[in-house]
C-alpha cells in the first residue's frame, strides 16, 4: 500500500496558496483542506472590525486557534480513520511555530506518512501590490482571513519560515498559478 502524503502549502497570506493547491490537488489525488474555508463552513466567519479593539483581536484569535484544531484534526483523521490513508494538500499560513509543533505531533504516529512543504511568497509585495489583490479578491467574494495592507504587514513580520526541509515558490505577479503548480507537482513527486 501506497503512504499518504501530506502537502503544506504554508506562507504569508495572498501568496496564491489556495489557487495552488487547487491546481496541485487533483493530479496528486489528494483532497485539498484549506484553514480559511474550513474556518469558516466549521466555526463562522470572523466578526465584522475584530481588528478595531484588543477584545476583538483577542476573539479572533480564539477563532483561529479553534480554526488550527479543527484543521489538525481533519490532517489527523485523513491518516487515521480514512482506509486506506488518504493524501491531502494542506493549505494554511503557519505564521507561528506552534502550529508547525502541533502537526509534527499529529504526524508522529504516522511515520510511513511522507511530508512535504511548500513555502509560497510574492515575488512583488509592494504595498500597492497588496493593495491590488485585497481589492481584487474582495470583488471577487475571497474568504480568506486577510482583508488589508495591515493584517498582511502583520503576519509578514512575524512569519517563521518552516522548521523542516521544504521548498520556497515564488508566486504572483512573476509566476501564474498554474506555473506554481507545476513546480510543487514536481517537487512532491520527487522522492
Amino acid at each position: 500500500m501506497m503512504a499518504a502524503t501530506v502537502t503544506v502549502l504554508c506562507g504569508w497570506p495572498l501568496s496564491g496558496k489556495s489557487e495552488t493547491a487547487a491546481l496541485l490537488g487533483p493530479p496528486l489525488g489528494a483532497h485539498v483542506i484549506d484553514i480559511d474555508v474550513l474556518a469558516r463552513a466549521g466555526i463562522g466567519p470572523p466578526e465584522p472590525d475584530w481588528e478595531a479593539t484588543e477584545a476583538g483581536r483577542q476573539r479572533n484569535l480564539n477563532r483561529m486557534t479553534m480554526a488550527y484544531e479543527l484543521f489538525h484534526q481533519a490532517v489527523r483523521i485523513h491518516l487515521e480513520v480514512a482506509r486506506p490513508p488518504r493524501s491531502l494538500v494542506a493549505v494554511t499560513t503557519y505564521s507561528r511555530p506552534s502550529s508547525w509543533e502541533y502537526l509534527l505531533r499529529v504526524l508522529g504516529p504516522h511515520a510511513q506518512a511522507r511530508l512535504k512543504v511548500l513555502w509560497l511568497r510574492p515575488a512583488d509585495d509592494a504595498p500597492e501590490a497588496v493593495q491590488g489583490l485585497l481589492s481584487q479578491r474582495a470583488r471577487a467574494g475571497y474568504c480568506g482571513g486577510c482583508t488589508t495592507l495591515e493584517e498582511y504587514l502583520d503576519v509578514k513580520a512575524r512569519f517563521v519560515p518552516p522548521p523542516v526541509p521544504h521548498q520556497v515558490i515564488e508566486t504572483w505577479f512573476r509566476h501564474s498559478p498554474e506555473a506554481c503548480a507545476r513546480r510543487a507537482l514536481e517537487y512532491v513527486l520527487d522522492a
